[in-house]
């Protein structure tokens, strides 16, 4: 989870749109995750709610398409900006320490992993262990993305030195292409041949199976595009417009297709246990649209990011900071009001313009905390340790040394506790649901 725009390559290289685009992204995984969890209470609300539930549910299945692709990309291009400035191991290294560390931490301690450390330990080495066995549970982004970073390092490092060789040359070449139709078709294609090649015969669920070598797809994509980005970003600017005109047309084929056609799991994979043939004219045709779909939406955002979200702002590094801690805690925060709302009978849509805002809220407490405990940065997701928590206040304005140690010992008390809540609110949100 690099931040590209506090990267410096050469001359100072900073990419604001692609840091908004991470806040705003993982912002918008908050509301995504209790809007699908807290679907339940859609049932008895009655007919008249049909007219609001049917944008409902086509917003959340189109955002689903796209949504962790373009996080992937995000995460790619950020590899693509740190890893010129360091060598392939200490690139590993860093990897290893930014996300294993959190990985870990949650694993055992926020999930509960330390009371069956086997089980544990035998989930986090398990190839595709399926939804139900993830130790690591929504963590499971940061799990592939760490084995993304060590697969593509000798990929990185070669791309690194060789500048001028026949990868960077041939992504060159793809952008030059005529009306922006290299970048628009090509990697599409790629995600094409990805479905038709292994996508019949595993239902694809959150980056296992075929979405693994789908989502590696696009974290490749993303630092691709960055090693060639005086290319790049021109190339977004001539594609705006048609991008903008197709992506919307994607979303009514995906959506007519999804609804459509009969074989079952068409869009997620694994018809073939099902008894349908691996490939046909129709699982060919929906996974193209559904290849294009999810780029076309890529591109549509990237492109209008780079045009009004490439500047800078006093909240950007704040909100980029908290980007990972918060994505860490979210689903804790979630389950709660969603189990308590259900409970008083709140309605769906006003209990999840309440529960998003009690969420993010909630988060950004968590965030405050952690980011002042020394000790506790690098298992949230936070880069440095005492010398950047010296710089927040009320470290900042505090003289005295033993004042700071007890300031210093308040907070990591206050991060025990917060831990303790977020473990309580996890098996209350449990309990309460059993009832």
């Amino acid at each position: 989870m690099h931040s590209p725009s506090q990267i410096t390559v050469g001359q100072p290289s900073r990419r604001y749109d692609i840091d908004w685009l991470r806040v705003i992204l993982f912002a918008l995984l908050i509301w995504f995750h209790y809007a699908v969890f807290s679907l339940g209470q859609l049932e008895g609300e009655g007919s008249s709610m049909e007219l609001f539930n049917f944008p409902l549910f086509i917003i959340i299945g189109v955002m689903h398409q796209w949504r962790l692709a373009a996080l992937f990309v995000i995460s790619g291009m950020g590899s693509a900006f740190a890893f010129r400035r360091r060598t392939a191991k200490k690139y590993v290294a860093e990897r290893g320490i930014r996300l294993g560390f959190p990985l870990i931490f949650a694993t055992f301690i926020l999930f509960f992993g330390i009371l069956e450390p086997k089980k544990a330990l035998t989930g986090l080495f398990t190839i595709f262990p399926g939804s139900g066995n993830m130790p690591y549970v929504h963590l499971w982004f940061i799990y592939n993305l760490l084995i993304y970073s060590l697969l593509l390092t000798p990929v990185f490092a070669h791309v690194r030195k060789n500048p001028e060789g026949l990868i960077v040359r041939s992504v060159q070449s793809v952008m030059k292409i005529p009306y922006g139709l290299g970048i628009m078709f090509i990697p599409a294609v790629v995600l094409f041949i990805n479905a038709l090649l292994f996508k019949p015969w595993g239902f694809g669920e959150v980056g296992m199976w075929w979405e693994f070598s789908r989502y590696l797809l696009y974290f490749l994509f993303g630092y691709l595009m960055i090693s060639v980005k005086d290319d790049y970003f021109p190339v977004l600017d001539k594609i705006r417009i048609p991008i903008t005109i197709m992506t919307p047309i994607l979303s009514v084929f995906w959506f007519i297709l999804s609804e459509s056609i009969t074989i079952p799991n068409i869009m997620s994979g694994g018809w073939v246990n099902e008894g349908y043939a691996a490939i046909s004219g129709t699982t060919i045709i929906a996974a193209i649209v559904q290849s294009l779909h999810a780029w076309f939406w890529c591109l549509f955002i990237f492109s209008w990011a780079s045009k009004f979200l490439n500047r800078p702002s006093k909240w950007l590094a704040y909100l980029n900071e908290a980007v990972y801690p918060t994505y860490i805690v979210h689903m804790h925060l979630t389950f709660f009001p969603i189990a308590i709302f259900g409970i008083i009978g709140v309605g769906y849509y006003f209990g999840l313009a309440l529960g998003t805002i009690l969420v993010t809220a909630g988060v950004m407490v968590c965030f405050e905390i952690v980011r002042r405990a020394t000790f506790f940065r690098t298992v949230y997701g936070l880069k440095g340790g005492h010398e950047e928590v010296s710089k927040l206040y009320p470290y900042n304005r505090i003289e005295s040394k033993e004042m700071r140690v007890l300031v210093s010992i308040a907070f990591h008390a206050l991060a025990i506790l917060m831990t303790i809540i977020l473990l309580s609110l996890l098996i209350s949100a449990e309990i309460i649901d059993g009832l």
